[in-house]
């Protein structure tokens, strides 16, 4: 009977054990997993909440923690007025530098989301157009669209694109160029939602990419040195320029789309080369005032914050306040002594 007892307690133990062990498991692995989507979060929220994270982790906290316990040793006190300047600095800082400019492109892009295109972009594009207007009587946005994937496939790959090819191509970015229209369709992307509609995007836009490269590697006789994340282009005769596949797709549906809702009418557009100079001197004028803009309001708003941090802290040094008061403690030390 004890033999059984001590085994049955033995047994209990184990299991109790195993039970720790397992929680102890879960538990470590639920951080990780908190941790990991936590990570994911950041970096899908792109580069403005990457530099806010890291500027928070790297620069605010720390800071502002400095700040609470300078000249702690000396007073055994949290130096509110040091806080107050360090938090002040540190968190009006980084966001101002990082969101003025995406709230000033914001606005810009309301004139047009050509406003966001490189400017060699907004010549390469305007030089296929030019050359698109040369070739039809009547032009259509998807004869356009054609010519631009056309001289997309034979610029990376070197070789003539087969009509097979172009509208294969055509057809899987005119599908990603629905979806990115829904994002930018107030009443359609309430029907979609936004979470579904930024999802059938970026499938369609995988789709694009894929079809791409299945195209060029059947083109070329070695592409084994060849970046599918990279589209190549015509910027005039002469010269070829590349960018991010992903972010060329999307200068062409900007373009497009801008130059439909200016000299476009049921697909047709009316393609002087007196509209497409003036359509790319216009932008071209856009883009530079936007970026001075972005420049000078960042600048002004900077100026500020000295003035903020400084008022907030009495006007005086809030850091070096503790060392001036033990230093005039030991001066009238020693002249009592004396």
């Amino acid at each position: 009977m004890r033999i059984s007892a001590i085994n049955n307690t033995n047994n209990r133990n184990n299991v109790d054990n195993n039970n720790n062990t397992n929680k102890k498991q879960a538990s470590f692995k639920g951080g990780v997993d908190t941790l990991i989507n936590f990570w994911q979060f950041v970096d899908n929220g792109g580069r403005a909440l990457q530099f806010t994270v890291e500027d928070m982790f790297g620069t605010n906290f720390p800071r502002t923690y400095k700040g609470a316990m300078a000249g702690y040793k000396y007073t055994g006190e949290i130096n509110i007025p040091a806080l107050l300047q360090e938090a002040i600095r540190e968190f009006l800082t980084g966001p101002t530098m990082c969101v003025t400019p995406i709230v000033v492109l914001a606005l810009a892009k309301k004139a047009g989301k050509t406003v966001d295109t490189h400017t060699e972009n907004i010549f390469n594009l305007s030089y296929i157009l030019k050359q698109t207007r040369a070739q039809n009587e009547v032009l259509k946005e998807d004869d356009f669209i054609k010519n631009v994937l056309k001289d997309l496939i034979v610029k990376t790959s070197g070789k003539e694109a087969s009509e097979l090819d172009i509208n294969a191509l055509f057809d899987a970015f005119k599908n990603y160029k629905n979806n990115a229209d829904i994002l930018d369709n107030k009443e359609l992307l309430k029907k979609t939602g936004k979470k579904l509609a930024k999802t059938r995007a970026s499938e369609a836009m995988t789709q694009l990419q894929d079809k791409f490269e299945e195209i060029v590697k059947r083109l070329k006789d070695n592409y084994k040195d060849t970046d599918f994340t990279q589209a190549k282009y015509s910027i005039n005769e002469y010269k070829t320029g590349s960018t991010n596949f992903k972010n060329y797709a999307d200068y062409i549906v900007a373009y497009a789309q801008d130059f439909s809702k200016k000299y476009g009418k049921n697909g047709i557009w009316e393609a002087t080369q007196n509209n497409i100079q003036s359509f790319k001197t216009s932008f071209l004028g856009k883009r530079v005032l936007t970026f001075a803009s972005m420049f000078a309001i960042t600048g002004v708003l900077m100026s500020f914050i000295p003035k903020i941090y400084t008022w907030a802290s009495g006007g005086v040094n809030p850091n070096a306040t503790a060392i001036y008061k033990e230093a005039d403690k030991n001066e009238k030390k020693e002249k009592e002594v004396k």
